[in-house]
This record gives structure tokens, C-alpha cells and sequence, in this order.
């Protein structure tokens, strides 16, 4: 019995539990939702619901995919509101603002690379963009036949790991200028599409501008949020990312929603920047590391995990440590080029 009360209140005796235990004792919740709910990455967030569920404080059911957690019983919604937990709505006002501002930083830079105002996210030195797209994998000539669409940004080469096949219908998360876009789409032929999805409305002109430019009809580019895809449940095939997920403030529902807008046996490549070690709170908050890519990304370990919650299988491709010194001024940081690919759906 003793043992058990100190277990409970151990369980007690931390700020994100109690944030957890405030949201539940409103209403349940899918573990997925608690990354935003309490500012955390989805492996620290697991491991705090671990440890309320030892303590007999939480209960947890699957539905589908998805597991949905829970106060144990209403005896025990009791008796954590005699200890002074208070419910609480998770809607989060400060960590929804807070990912708010991060987007609308984001954004004002992104316009202004799309605009010409700025050249680059700031991550490169002197490095020029044709410089960096040769670096991370990608041809001579794709970089000249598309110069206009090469905004220098990748920190890989999503469309050559891609095994994107005539007639596959490819998502493009994070577009910008339409680079990887093209490239797909010349893969795809005229059987297939690409469409690709960028939240800053200049990427989207400048995007578009270009598709004309260069005479790709099939190709469509769509104003919109990776967090909140503007594309259908499972209509997709292929999808690829560059050096984007990183940017979002909630990469668990990018993941959830790819998951989502994929086909049963679809695939995504991603190549994305992950931390080595972790960063201070004031690197974090950086407005210019966080639109270098540097500032928003996650630990390995906990990238991964945040694509495994969502229901995926990993695959790891390739893993680039020298770029960190080559191309993000020293700072700790690694391309990570994943596969994922449903969990149900299995390796080809």
C-alpha cells in the first residue's frame, strides 16, 4: 500500500504530468495530441504516459491506429482534483501562440527568399546555391534546366532515393519554388502528377511562375499547411520532403496527416536536419536558427520516433554528419534521409 501511494505520488512530482493530468481530467485524448499539449517530443511524452499508466493513474484503449489515453476511473478523478490538479482546456493558448509566431517567422523569411529580398535561410556562408544543390545529390543538369525553381535551400535529394515511377501521383511537402517538384514531375509523365504544398503564398506565385516557365501541366501547386494537408485521404502514392518538416511546429501531426493522405502500400522520402546534440533554450528560440532549419529540429531518436507514432515503419537511408560543418556553420546537426512507409504495407 505504502509502495503504491509513493508511486502515485511520485507520478505527481513533475510539471508535464501534470499538464497531461490537467487535459485528461477535461476530456480524453489521443497520445498523439500531447506534443503540443505540452511543448514536449513525442519519446519524452511516452514516457511520462508510461509512467502515469504504472502509477494506476491512467488508462489507455486503441482505436484503430490511434491510442486514446484517459483518467483511470472517476474515483480517481477525485482524488486528483482533491490534490489541487485543476482541469484545464488543451487547446494550449501559450503553446498555440507560440506555434503561431514560430509560423508566421517562418513565413515572412520564406516570402522574402521567394521575393529575392534575401538569398538563402541563412544556414550556408558563402556557399552559392548551386554550390549546396551539388553537395546534397543533385545533377548538372537539373540544377541549370531549373535555375529558377533552385532556391538553394535542400539539405538533401528526395526525388533521387524516391523510386518515383511513371504515373504516380507524388506530394511535394513544402514546395518552395518548385525544385523537387519538377524533378518529380519529369518522372511521373504525363500519366501521373505532382502537387506540391507550401504555406508562404509568395513560394506558392513564385512556384506556379515558374510551372509556367518551364511548361510542366502536370504539376499543381496548393496553398496550405503541412500540419493540415489540403489533399485528400489516401490519394497519394509518393511523398517527399526537403529539409521542411524540421520548420513545423508540430511534427507529429505532419506525419499523422502524411499518413493519412498516403495509399495503403504509398511511401514518403524525407531528408531533413536532426539534432546531435540538443540546443538551449535561446538557440531554440532564435528567430534566425529557426528559419536556418537549425532551431525547430529534433534529436534523432526523437524525429524517429515522432514518424513511428504516426504509424509509419523507418527505413534510414543515408546519414550526412559532415554537414553540420559544411553547411550549418558547426552547429550540431545531421541530413537524415528516411523511407517510411505504413506499418502494414511492408518493405517491396
Amino acid at each position: 500500500m505504502l509502495h503504491e501511494k509513493a508511486k502515485f505520488f511520485k507520478a505527481l512530482g513533475d510539471q508535464t504530468r501534470l499538464a497531461i493530468i490537467g487535459c485528461l481530467l477535461k476530456h480524453d485524448h489521443c497520445a498523439c495530441d500531447f506534443a503540443a499539449i505540452t511543448g514536449k517530443d513525442q519519446t519524452t511524452v511516452s514516457r511520462h504516459l508510461k509512467i502515469l499508466c504504472e502509477a494506476g493513474i491512467l488508462k489507455y484503449e486503441k482505436e484503430g491506429r490511434y491510442v486514446i489515453y484517459s483518467i483511470m476511473d472517476d474515483n480517481m478523478k477525485d482524488k486528483l482534483e482533491n490534490c489541487g490538479i485543476e482541469k484545464f482546456d488543451s487547446c494550449c493558448p501559450d503553446n498555440a501562440a507560440d506555434a503561431v509566431s514560430k509560423k508566421e517567422v517562418v513565413k515572412d523569411k520564406y516570402g522574402k527568399i521567394a521575393l529575392d529580398v534575401v538569398q538563402g535561410c541563412g544556414c550556408c556562408g558563402d556557399l552559392t546555391k548551386e554550390e549546396i544543390s551539388t553537395s546534397i545529390g543533385y545533377s548538372s543538369e537539373d540544377i541549370q534546366s531549373l535555375s529558377a525553381a533552385n532556391l538553394g535551400l535542400g539539405c538533401g535529394n528526395p526525388t533521387a532515393i524516391g523510386e518515383i515511377k511513371e504515373g504516380d501521383i507524388v506530394l511535394d511537402l513544402g514546395s518552395g519554388g518548385g525544385f523537387d517538384s519538377f524533378i518529380a514531375a519529369r518522372k511521373v509523365g504525363k500519366t501521373g502528377k505532382v502537387i506540391g504544398v507550401d504555406m508562404t503564398e509568395d513560394m506558392i506565385a513564385k512556384a506556379r511562375k515558374n510551372a509556367e516557365k518551364y511548361e510542366f501541366a502536370n504539376v499543381e501547386f496548393r496553398q496550405g499547411d503541412i500540419e493540415d494537408l489540403p489533399v485528400e485521404t489516401g490519394s497519394i502514392d509518393i511523398i517527399i520532403s526537403n529539409c521542411v518538416i524540421n520548420l513545423a511546429p508540430d511534427k507529429s501531426k505532419v506525419f499523422r496527416e502524411a499518413y493519412r493522405v498516403l495509399k495503403n502500400d504509398g511511401r514518403m522520402y524525407v531528408s531533413d536536419i536532426v539534432l546531435l546534440n540538443d540546443l538551449t533554450p535561446e538557440q531554440r528560440n532564435d528567430e534566425d536558427l529557426m528559419c536556418a532549419c537549425i532551431g525547430g529540429a529534433l534529436l534523432k531518436d526523437d524525429y524517429l520516433g515522432t514518424i513511428k507514432d504516426a504509424g509509419f515503419n523507418v527505413e534510414i537511408i543515408d546519414q550526412d554528419k559532415e554537414i553540420g560543418e559544411n553547411q550549418y556553420s558547426g552547429y550540431p546537426v545531421m541530413s537524415l534521409k528516411l523511407k517510411a512507409f505504413k506499418a502494414d504495407a511492408g518493405l517491396d
